[in-house]
């Protein structure tokens, strides 16, 4: 036997679907970001603005035989330094790759802005592409 229990609110008005509270759900904010686009030099690549984001996870995708991806982060003093990431298949941490068919995850709280540094590659070997998506 079920109990059927009425919900009001605090002026005693019954809440039901005709007099519903005004709430929505809804999923969590993300925003894409390319870093690098089939890129085929060393190059810093586009600067994420972290703004109120949390997570990062980025994808690395390569068809060049050499290259390193440096992950970088900035400070509120505006200096870069090295972010640690997580690969998401081994869980190694690490702040740069030279793999391929990676997924990395950051955490990216606190900082001002993010960006995929690749640091060596070999003209004319192929590219590089590197993308993100940010979740707040």
């Amino acid at each position: 036997m079920s109990t059927l229990v009425k919900i009001q609110d605090k002026n005693g008005t019954p809440i039901d679907e005709t007099n519903a509270l005004p709430v929505s759900l809804s999923g969590s904010l993300t925003q894409d970001i390319t870093f690098q686009d089939a890129a085929v030099v060393a190059a810093d690549g586009t600067v994420f603005t972290v703004a109120g984001y949390k997570t990062l996870t980025v994808s690395i995708l390569r068809t060049a035989t050499s290259g390193t991806i440096a992950f970088t982060g900035r400070g509120g003093n505006g200096a870069d330094i090295p972010l640690m990431g997580v690969n998401l298949t081994t869980l190694t941490t690490a702040i740069s790759t030279t793999g391929t068919g990676e997924l990395w995850q950051f955490d990216i709280t606190g900082l001002t802005s993010v960006f995929m540094d690749i640091t060596v590659m070999v003209a004319g070997a192929g590219s590089i592409t590197v993308k993100g998506r940010a979740v707040a």
